[in-house]
Order: C-alpha cells, then sequence, then structure tokens
C-alpha cells in the first residue's frame, strides 16, 4: 500500500501546480538524461518497475499471495502504460517539437492545449493507478503490516518537512532555479540571461502550498490509516477509493484560488519562454524534442516483460485496434 501512496503522492500531489501540469513530460526529460536514444530510454523505462517493486519490499514481509496480487497489478498498470500511454505521450512531443521549429501559429491557446493535454495524460494514469485495483489486497494486510507502513510513512514525513524547513524560501527558490539550469544543461539547452531572469521571477511570484499541503495530508495520512483497519467495514472498499481519489486534488480542493493562479502562472510563463528562444535554441529544442518522440514510440512498441490477461478487475487493459 505505502509504494502505492507514495508514488501517488510524490507524482502528483508533492510538488506545485506547474509540476503536476508537466509530470509527464519532466520525468521522460530527467530519465533521458543527455541522450534520447532508443539504447538508453528503454532500459531505464523498463527498470522503473524494478523501483516500484523494491520499495515496495521495503516494507517488510509480505506473504506469497500478496506479492503476486501485487505483481499482478503491477505488470497490467505497466503493459497499459507502455502500450496505451507511451504513444499518445509521443504524439504530444512530436506536436510540440514541430510546433517550436518555427515561432508562426504559436499562441496562448496552443500552449493552453498543451497543458490540457498533458493533463489529461496525468488524468489517465490517476485512473489507472494501481491503487484503484488494490483494495482487496489492502484489506489482506495484518495489524503489524499496516503499523510497520504507518510508522514509514511518518518517519519520511518527518525527514521531508525538516528538508524543506531547513531552507529559507529565498534558498528554495535559488534551489528549483539552479536545478532547472543544471537539467536544461545536461539535454544541451543553455538559457539566455533574460530566460533565466524570467525563470526566477516566476519562481518568486508563485504562490508555495507546500505548508499547506503538509497540514492537508496529515489528516489525510490520519484517517488513512484508521480506514485501513476498519477491515470489517461492508463498504471499505468504497470507502477507501473515495479517500484515496480525495489525494490527487487536495491542494485543488483545498486552496483552489492559489492553485488556478499558479497554473495560469506557468501557463504564461510557457508561452513567454517560447517567444523568447533564440534561432539555435529553437532548433536544438526542436530536434530533441522530435527524437524523444520517436523513440517513445518505439519503445511503445517492445514486447513487454509481463504477460497481461484480460482481467480489468486488477487494472486497465489495452484496448485493441
Amino acid at each position: 500500500m505505502i509504494t502505492i501512496a507514495q508514488s501517488i503522492r510524490r507524482g502528483f500531489i508533492r510538488y506545485n501546480g506547474k509540476y503536476r501540469v508537466w509530470l509527464t513530460l519532466a520525468v521522460l526529460a530527467i530519465i533521458a538524461g543527455c541522450s534520447n536514444s532508443k539504447l538508453l530510454l528503454s532500459p531505464l523505462y523498463n527498470r522503473l518497475d524494478d523501483q516500484i517493486r523494491k520499495e515496495f519490499h521495503k516494507l517488510g514481509d509480505f506473504n506469497e499471495d500478496q506479492v503476486n496480487a501485487f505483481e499482478q497489478r503491477l505488470g497490467t498498470f505497466h503493459v497499459w502504460h507502455r502500450q496505451s500511454e507511451l504513444p499518445q505521450y509521443a504524439a504530444l512531443m512530436q506536436d510540440i517539437g514541430q510546433s517550436i521549429a518555427t515561432r508562426e501559429n504559436i499562441n496562448q491557446e496552443t500552449v493552453d492545449q498543451w497543458f490540457d493535454t498533458a493533463e489529461q495524460h496525468s488524468k489517465a494514469v490517476r485512473e489507472c493507478h494501481p491503487i484503484n485495483f488494490s483494495y482487496d489486497l489492502v484489506k489482506t494486510l495484518t495489524d503489524e503490516q499496516v503499523n510497520f507502513i504507518q510508522r514509514r510513512f511518518a518517519r519520511e514525513r518527518r525527514r521531508n518537512q525538516e528538508r524543506y524547513h531547513s531552507r529559507t524560501p529565498e534558498e528554495r527558490i535559488e534551489r528549483r532555479h539552479a536545478n532547472v539550469i543544471k537539467w536544461a544543461g545536461r539535454l544541451n539547452f543553455e538559457f539566455t540571461e533574460k530566460q533565466k531572469l524570467m525563470l526566477k521571477q516566476t519562481l518568486q511570484e508563485q504562490v508555495s502550498l507546500r505548508k499547506e499541503y503538509y497540514k492537508l495530508s496529515s489528516r489525510w495520512n490520519q484517517k488513512l490509516f484508521a480506514m485501513a483497519r476498519n477491515q470489517s467495514s461492508p463498504t471499505y472498499n468504497a470507502d477507501m477509493h473515495k479517500h484515496v481519489q480525495s489525494l490527487w486534488s487536495l491542494l485543488e480542493d483545498g486552496y483552489t484560488s492559489e492553485w488556478d493562479s499558479n497554473r495560469r502562472l506557468w501557463k504564461n510563463f510557457a508561452l513567454q519562454f517560447e517567444q523568447s528562444l533564440t534561432f539555435d535554441q529553437r532548433k536544438q529544442a526542436s530536434i530533441w524534442i522530435t527524437q524523444l518522440a520517436s523513440t517513445l514510440d518505439a519503445i511503445s512498441k517492445n514486447k513487454p516483460s509481463f504477460s497481461v490477461g484480460n482481467d480489468s478487475s486488477i487494472g486497465c487493459l489495452v484496448e485493441k485496434a
């Protein structure tokens, strides 16, 4: 349960608005590093499941049935994501890459559409996430297992908050700014001084909701473990599903105006940044992004190592043409 819940929080909720919107593309760019070739990306994509599996087994001792149930759901999700989602990521990247090759035909509506498409991909992953098919598995956890998981949640939470409070707001902005510049450099994209200033100003204007998230997630965690122990409830699965779904939008629901403000802020930045691209930047970015699109499409056609049947109760299935 913690592996699934952690991946939800890390992937969609922990960060501020701009990260959630562009999660799909950011992950792909980060794992690509300096290369976007299939030779590098394919093994990295294949090993993402090993990372999830590693986190799962850190939780303690699981019986054979629990491990098998987890593996079935992980495999079903992997095959669905590879065959259904990667081609769509590739299509979006292809569209972006071709569009920025020239300044023509890019306006706020274009950028908004890119954001909206990325959000739809995030929504699809949320709907097909293994947690949505694992409530029967969670119900088999013993009190000892639930207690262990809760303690680990608490330890991670303390570490995260200690890291957060160890820096001033100004230091956190400087760190985020430096990281963006660093990763762009690894992708052979060099920011101009004007672009660095644009990024810094946007980071400063963004409304930080980290403290608010800690408060909301603390209450969410307390309710989660209380519900997890109530395994005799006749509405257990439905109650757990409703509660887990609320995690996706803790900040959006709790601080709607601030969330929307950040979302608009980063949409505006994206357009301004695109319009600031030099000829060389535009050419380099277009080549890199379109190559990544081709690589993702090629990876999607690789035969997965998992054998998936037709059981829709354990995950989303690939729609056959």
